[in-house]
């Protein structure tokens, strides 16, 4: 997973998920979860986590992470709140 920003030099990195990370990310999808990055600050490559569920326009917020995250860093932490709530809900 790579994304960046135009106009920016710099990208989020990139961080391959195993079989168990990708089932996390596919269940989220298909449950209406969605954990998406949003960048702290312009023109700096740190990013917080917001976590939302529900359809769009009637998405409801649930959180965001007190903490930034730098590149790669970012994907890595994405893939945990997935499994989270995979774990916790899916079964």
């Amino acid at each position: 997973m790579t994304a960046a920003f135009r106009g920016n030099k710099y990208t989020m990195g990139e961080y391959a998920r195993n079989d168990e990370e990708e089932a996390a990310r596919l269940w989220c999808h298909e449950n209406d979860i969605c954990i998406t990055p949003r960048q702290a600050k312009w023109g700096e490559p740190i990013w917080y986590i917001d976590i939302e569920k529900g359809k769009y326009p009637n998405r409801k917020k649930l959180g965001t992470t007190p903490h930034v995250y730098g590149p790669t860093r970012i994907w890595e932490k994405i893939s945990e709140y997935q499994l989270y709530y995979y774990k916790k809900y899916a079964k």
